[in-house]
């Protein structure tokens, strides 16, 4: 699977490729119904099929769209954490395993800026992820009081 992003292909996003269903028969499948990373599931005997050519994948059209899918992304996943006890180190160590994944050992380094980016929403993604339930195990709360407007330029 090769991932678009910052105006061209990035090959190395990916550690391995995705088992993709080519063809299967009517009944065959379902679709997990998962919120992130939705997928399918098999329900004959045979294994997935094997494509031709690499899936293209467009995960953003631009920057504000890949900060909202963050956004989003992290509050779903923190839910999913509810069992676990979490820090603000452990959220900065998930980010920082995330960058380093992405973009030392994935190679990310190599594709420049793109790569950069990558590792850096992975980053960002895992930290929130992990903060986010520390947010919520700490009770904290937005302030009662109403923000003082401003004056505009």
């Amino acid at each position: 699977m090769a991932i678009y992003t910052t105006g061209r292909m990035q090959p190395r996003c990916l550690l391995k490729p995705s088992n993709c269903i080519a063809r299967v028969g009517i009944g065959a499948m379902r679709y997990t119904l998962d919120p992130i990373h939705e997928s399918c599931e098999l329900l004959s005997g045979r294994g997935p099929g094997k494509l031709a050519n690499d899936v293209w994948h467009f995960p953003y059209r631009d920057f504000a769209e890949l900060i909202h899918k963050i956004d989003l992304i992290s509050t779903i996943s923190a839910q999913r954490l509810s069992a676990k006890r979490v820090s603000m180190w452990s959220a900065f160590g998930h980010g920082m395993w995330g960058f380093l994944r992405h973009f030392i050992f994935k190679l990310g380094f190599r594709d420049g800026w793109a790569g950069f980016v990558i590792a850096l929403g992975t980053f960002e993604e895992g930290f929130y992820r992990y903060a986010k339930r520390h947010e919520e195990m700490q009770g904290w709360t937005s302030s009662a009081n109403r923000p003082v407007p401003r004056d505009k330029p």
